[in-house]
């Protein structure tokens, strides 16, 4: 009797296996988390996931999802400076918007930082962050050493940016401007490039209240000037004490909202933008805020400028929230909420400080939500239904009692090669 033989044809995992077009076309479709785990399934899945053409194949057909998947909230303060600071470096994670874990990597693990330097994040990006680390060595006679640099937690690469005090004239060192670091990056016209923007700030013109604002400019891809600073626009003119903290980047242009001695009746609306397509400061007619008594937290979301604006940075139980006008023309009212009768759980809301305002969904661009502190719970408070869940309990703000809002910064996974 003959013997008839069965081959046996490959499974559909193994063709795709063997497949590695089709391979990487799936795999495209997966989160960037996701793929940072896969590359641990074998040595192939790695080269694929870790290769320059796939990261940028895959931040630009991810590069219109802007749902925020975890934040990095502030845990410290200088006292002498003022500014807010992370005491620990190793504890800078994401925390999950999800269930409310902390991710295992921090933005600072790969760089060496020295115990007495200051860090903190100064802004995020469409996924990149910007922060600075300030060297408290005594080897210049009167400037901090600082440093900045971009990095990508999901991947944690990083960059650092040339030195900008190196780009001033001695004439400007002698007056020690003030300085502001923001940038800019858009996944939807390049995988990796971003641009730096750096804002001297000079003193107040004898028997004004203005100061000179003057800009310079750093990409990453500059290929005239590679790895320098380099002057750009005009002198501006501005309100000396307007401080250009918060910037969001939107529409092309790094925006800077706020308020002019805020502490005082005299306080006014302010708003300055860069403009990254004409590189310079503008002061555009842009909208005031609509109420002077508030407090606002800036955020680009849903395809808009937006505003948060609440009554108070200790109990913000009155809030609201505005989207600009397509035209710049004005803020208009989306949402006015009083937090007052809630209960969080079973007691009432004793305190309500703000922290972002973000994008929750990637399909639904209507789709927004709250991130708050209630009652020392991370809750993310859902604008579409009001409804809300709690993420992480037992949050203590670096201050009970500041006169501002917690500072937290969104975060977007991303495979952005640096």
């Amino acid at each position: 009797m003959s013997r008839i033989k069965v081959s046996k044809s490959p499974s559909s995992p193994e063709k795709i296996e063997e497949n590695e077009d089709l391979l990487t076309e799936i795999l495209l479709h997966l989160g960037a988390k996701t793929l940072i785990r896969f590359k641990c399934v074998s040595k192939r899945w790695s080269t694929i996931i870790s290769s320059p053409y796939f990261c940028h194949r895959h931040v630009f057909r991810h590069a219109n999802i802007t749902k925020v998947s975890s934040i990095f909230l502030e845990s410290g303060e200088d006292d002498d400076n003022k500014n807010r600071y992370f005491n620990n470096h190793n504890d800078i994670k994401p925390l999950s918007l999800e269930n409310g874990s902390h991710g295992s990597s921090s933005p600072f693990d790969s760089i060496e930082i020295h115990p007495k330097d200051l860090a903190y994040i100064v802004q995020s990006c469409n996924g990149l962050l910007l922060c600075r680390i300030l060297h408290h060595h005594k080897n210049r006679a009167f400037l901090p050493i600082e440093s900045f640099f971009v990095c990508n937690p999901t991947t944690e690469c990083f960059n650092f940016l040339p030195d900008p005090y190196k780009a001033l004239d001695a004439d400007s060192h002698e007056s020690s401007p003030w300085l502001y670091m923001n940038f800019a990056f858009d996944p939807s016209t390049s995988s990796s490039d971003y641009v730096a923007i750096c804002v001297w700030k000079f003193k107040a013109v004898k028997n004004s209240s203005r100061s000179r604002f003057e800009t310079m400019v750093y990409s990453s891809t500059d290929e005239a000037e590679p790895g320098s600073w380099r002057p750009c626009g005009s002198p501006l003119m501005a309100p000396a004490k307007f401080e250009l903290h918060n910037g969001v980047y939107f529409n092309g242009s790094v925006h800077w909202i706020g308020f002019v001695d805020p502490d005082s009746y005299a306080k006014m609306s302010v708003s300055l933008r860069f403009d990254f397509k004409e590189l310079r400061l503008r002061d555009d007619n842009m909208p005031p805020l609509p109420d002077l008594d508030y407090f606002y937290i800036p955020a680009a979301a849903c395809g808009h400028l937006n505003l948060v604006g609440f009554s108070s940075p200790e109990r913000s139980n009155m809030i609201r929230v505005y989207k600009m006008a397509m035209d710049y023309s004005k803020w208009v009212l989306l949402h006015t909420l009083d937090l007052s009768p809630m209960y969080w759980p079973n007691d009432f809301i004793a305190s309500v400080k703000v922290l972002h305002l973000i994008q929750d969904s990637e399909d639904d661009c209507s789709g927004m939500s709250l991130v708050l502190v209630v009652n020392y719970n991370v809750v993310v408070f859902r604008l579409k239904d009001y409804t809300f869940k709690r993420i992480y309990s037992r949050y203590v703000p670096w201050n009970e009692t500041a006169e501002s809002p917690p500072i937290s910064f969104e975060h977007i996974e991303s495979l952005v090669q640096l």
